[in-house]
């Protein structure tokens, strides 16, 4: 009885170690995130675009370089274009990417939501 149960002691900390390493040599996580937008009520009489989508991201290496803009604003802009105003009904998701202790990492933010076009009467003169 007691050699079955060292065998099952000594397995313990290969196993957690097994866990810790693969976490550490890849990561792909995808989490869904919210944020207020504008309702079908406060977009009542607007012309309807169609569903959009936009996605922004950022990315680093070996914990001091990191380019790209990840932000919620930059996700909606790249939705949004030339095609809408504005979106309502958004959705948001963030999905994150590492490798190798984080030598190199990835976050995404993706924004999904109705556009419309605003009336010429709101629309800013340049």
């Amino acid at each position: 009885m007691q050699f079955s149960s060292l065998k099952i002691s000594a397995s313990i900390p290969i196993v957690f170690a097994i866990m810790f390493l693969t976490n550490c040599l890849y990561t792909n996580i995808k989490s869904p995130g919210w944020y207020y937008s504008q309702s079908y009520s406060d977009v009542r009489g607007m012309e309807p675009v169609g569903k959009l989508e936009g996605t922004s991201c950022g990315t680093s290496w070996l914990w001091m370089v990191y380019t790209g803009d990840e932000s919620y604003e930059a996700a909606v802009q790249n939705a949004i274009k030339d095609k809408a105003d504005l979106l309502f009904d958004v959705q948001t998701d963030y999905s994150y990417k590492s490798f190798i202790f984080a030598l190199y990492f990835e976050k995404c933010t993706r924004v999904t939501g109705i556009g419309v076009k605003l009336p010429q009467r709101l629309l800013k003169k340049e």
